[in-house]
């Protein structure tokens, strides 16, 4: 049985209309799903009161968090920087939320961008608000040109990562102001560039994922990205087939 991949979405305004929002979310997470062999169903993150969470993970056998806009500084006991970007409150909120009904339900998964930054905070985890304002020597991490191909390398300890790639170092592309700081209790770093800056972590079950890069605008065109994919996917089937026994 393939295994069902809820991919969040957020909510948006198009340009000339500020009354109305809509979900959206990147094709490439949904294609690159389908590619590895899953169902992806896109989950929309419901403003409402009391939204059917719950019952929407239920349905799902895992989880793929997105990129998007900066988590709020207080979530994770810290007060907003002269840096920090446009914060978006009622998905942080929705967001935590699922990520722990996800935790309790034992669903895997893969957060990017972020999804990793908002995954560390919603397990105990803080942030780098601002790289460029906080990390001396950092690289250029908002990368410039296309963000389909790499700009800088990340060194990858044992873990997720490194057996989907199959290697121990990666050329990733990079779209990004913010990251991990502290890692959340019952995760470990598994990526990190040459500045410093954490670029993976998973959590020590293996259930839970980040990224800090994003491999879905890679794995279009690059088979060896495309295998972080596979891997999720697999690993998915793995827990499905556990549950079952």
């Amino acid at each position: 049985m393939r295994p069902v991949i809820g991919v969040v979405c957020a909510k948006m305004f198009f340009p000339n209309n500020n009354l109305d929002q809509y979900f959206y979310v990147g094709s490439g997470y949904v294609d690159g799903i389908a590619r590895a062999g899953g169902v992806p169903l896109i989950m929309p993150l419901l403003g409402i009161q009391d939204p059917p969470f719950e019952k929407m993970l239920e349905s799902l056998d895992g989880l793929i968090l997105t990129g998007g806009e900066d988590p709020a500084p207080h979530l994770y006991g810290e007060e907003p920087l002269q840096r920090l970007g446009d914060v978006e409150y009622e998905r942080d909120l929705a967001e935590l939320a699922i990520i722990k009904l996800a935790l309790e339900q034992k669903k895997p998964m893969l957060g990017i961008c972020r999804g990793m930054q908002i995954m560390n905070v919603a397990c105990g985890g803080t942030l780098i608000q601002d790289i460029p304002s906080q990390v001396p020597g950092a690289f250029q991490h908002a990368q410039k040109g296309s963000r389909q191909y790499g700009a800088h390398k990340v060194q990858l300890q044992p873990g997720f990562v490194a057996d989907a790639l199959g290697t121990h170092e990666v050329l990733v592309n990079t779209s990004h102001h913010q990251s991990v700081k502290d890692v959340a209790p019952g995760f470990r770093v598994t990526g990190v560039a040459a500045d410093g800056v954490i670029e993976a972590i998973e959590s020590l079950d293996g259930l839970h994922v980040g990224l800090q890069w994003h491999p879905e605008r890679m794995w279009g065109h690059n088979a060896q990205m495309l295998k972080i994919a596979e891997a999720f996917v697999a690993n998915v089937s793995q827990s499905m087939a556990q549950k079952q026994s």
